[in-house]
């Protein structure tokens, strides 16, 4: 009796494990387009992944993969309701088939087609939910490809997911995992220079400054034909730091380099401008309208230097005592004519740009002084607009 009680356990033993090894069968053939029974395919076969006799298969887990990943592909939306995030669980299940087929390796060149690919569709995901702001998401979606890539037996690294990581992490206020992902990229030389202006931007948030242009440097010394904007970058950071001997050596650097770049004319035009040297800061200025005719920031700055210092003249001009008629009238010509100096650049500058709020008051105060009603009333009018 002992004997046949233990046969049969045996029996239904075995009958239990062929009937678990049928659910993955099913799984299977469920799934083929001729069928195309997901709900039904993912019911066994997640039977099948929790049973003890077939849990511990790869077939089981490399086919839970599959059907997981129909499910992310269906366009119907009875079977996309079938789990929150499909891609995730067929991911993780071509990763527990891999661990079980770690010694017969039969499903290696399916595992690793089908990892490579999952990779691809969680790039792309990371990718729509950086557009869609989603930045939190994305930074995970783009480390699932980074994880992919590092498995030993693809190794293969994803530069692009690492920079697309930082810049996630960067944009969604994480920003020690961004530095690390900028890092990493700038070591991997991609990203160009644009890299090394992020990595700095954010250790100048984090009030590290000497970080900060130590990486502006790195980058220059890295690219230093394609390095304007790390130059501009680190100019702005030893201007804020009232460094004008530093920026100055800076900036001659750049423009030497890149003569033609209107963006370093303007940065040397302030530093020029801020150091005292109006009418050298206006030459710089100058230069950049004639790289770019249309720059509306270009024929603003000349006006406004020109602006600026028909203030000081005006300024001089009302510290004259009254007794100095002569002197006053003299001192209130050379305001006028840099007054007049200015007004053409600020007409051309608001020609290219009407709604600049500090533009118009410029000019409503010059057609006020020149007594120039109709264009006063027409700036007046746009300044209205603006409140």
């Amino acid at each position: 009796m002992k004997k046949l009680i233990f046969l049969l356990t045996c029996m239904i033993g075995v009958g239990a494990a062929f009937g678990q090894s049928n659910k993955v069968v099913t799984a299977w053939n469920l799934m083929k387009p001729e069928y195309n029974e997901l709900d039904k395919a993912k019911q066994a076969i997640d039977e099948a992944s929790v049973h003890p006799k077939t849990s511990m298969e790869a077939k089981t887990w490399y086919y839970r993969g599959l059907v997981y990943y129909k499910i992310f592909q269906s366009k119907d939306e009875k079977f996309k309701a079938l789990d929150p995030d499909p891609l995730k669980v067929a991911y993780q299940s071509f990763l527990k088939a891999k661990e079980y087929d770690a010694k017969e390796n039969r499903f290696k060149d399916d595992l690793l087609f089908r990892l490579t690919q999952t990779a691809s569709d969680y790039f792309n995901r990371g990718s729509a939910e950086f557009e869609g702001k989603k930045f939190a998401q994305s930074v995970e979606s783009f480390e699932t490809v980074i994880a992919i890539g590092k498995l030993p037996f693809i190794n293969l690294l994803d530069t692009g997911a690492i920079y697309n990581a930082a810049l996630a992490a960067d944009e969604g206020g994480m920003k020690d995992k961004a530095l690390d992902y900028y890092k990493q990229t700038a070591n991997f030389n991609y990203g160009g220079p644009e890299v090394f202006h992020y990595i700095a931007q954010i250790e100048m948030a984090k009030g590290d400054t000497a970080a900060a242009i130590k990486s502006y440097e790195d980058g220059i010394a890295k690219y230093p034909a394609t390095s304007a904007n790390l130059y501009i970058g680190i100019i702005n950071v030893y201007l804020g730091k009232s460094d004008l001997k530093s920026a100055f050596g800076y900036v001659e650097k750049a423009i030497e380099k890149d003569p033609s770049n209107a963006a370093l004319w303007q940065v040397y035009g302030r530093a020029l401008d801020d150091n005292g040297r109006a009418e050298e800061a206006v030459n710089a200025y100058k230069k950049m309208i004639e790289l770019e005719p249309a720059n509306f920031e270009g024929y603003y700055n000349v006006g406004s230097v020109y602006f600026n210092m028909g203030v000081i003249a005006n300024d001089k001009a009302n510290s004259i005592p009254l007794s100095d008629e002569a002197g006053y009238k003299a001192a209130v010509a050379v305001a006028d004519d840099h007054f007049k100096q200015a007004l053409p650049f600020f007409e051309k500058a608001y020609e290219i740009k009407k709604d600049d709020g500090d533009l118009l008051l410029g000019l409503k105060q010059l057609y006020y002084r020149f007594k120039n009603t109709e264009k006063l009333a027409e700036v007046q009018k746009r300044l209205d607009a603006l409140k």
